[in-house]
């Protein structure tokens, strides 16, 4: 926590900097100190940004499954299972075997308009297709933490 204020401090300070140089006549713009004190602030906004989207990327967790049977043909952070399974009206339903959690998380990519619906279930996620099983494309889920 400690170290969320500082840099939220840090960050606060930086950004109010660039705002006041933007804001200088030209001939104190110009002064060695200040352009160099400019350009060490937007190094530090640029090494911050690289380390946020570094850090967003390794927690990218997203899976390619296959719609003919459930199979997972590529992931990345994914552990989970995947088992396709139908319901008594006759829809499809992939679970994500003990995935607990807030199904909000859970996004699908489908490259065609499709009525699905994600929501918890007994064994962990499940995600159901309401259309024929044959209009089921090959989709990805994806999880935000």
């Amino acid at each position: 926590m400690f170290l969320m204020i500082i840099s939220l401090i840090l960050w606060i300070s930086i950004l109010v900097y660039n705002a006041v140089y933007s804001l200088l006549p030209p001939s104190m713009q110009n002064m060695r100190f200040v352009r160099v004190t400019a350009i060490v602030v937007a190094i530090i906004i640029l090494i911050g940004g690289v380390a946020q989207e570094i850090q967003k990327y390794r927690k990218f967790r997203f899976a390619h499954v296959v719609s003919r049977d459930g199979t997972v043909i590529k992931k990345k952070n994914f552990p989970w299972h995947i088992t396709k399974t139908k319901t008594p009206e006759g829809n499809i339903v992939y679970i994500i075997n003990e995935r607990y959690g807030d199904a909000s998380e859970i996004t699908v990519k489908i490259d065609k308009q499709i009525q699905y619906s994600v929501y918890n279930a007994m064994d962990g996620v499940g995600i159901k297709f309401l259309c024929a099983e044959s209009d089921i494309p090959n989709f990805t889920i994806i999880i935000s933490d």
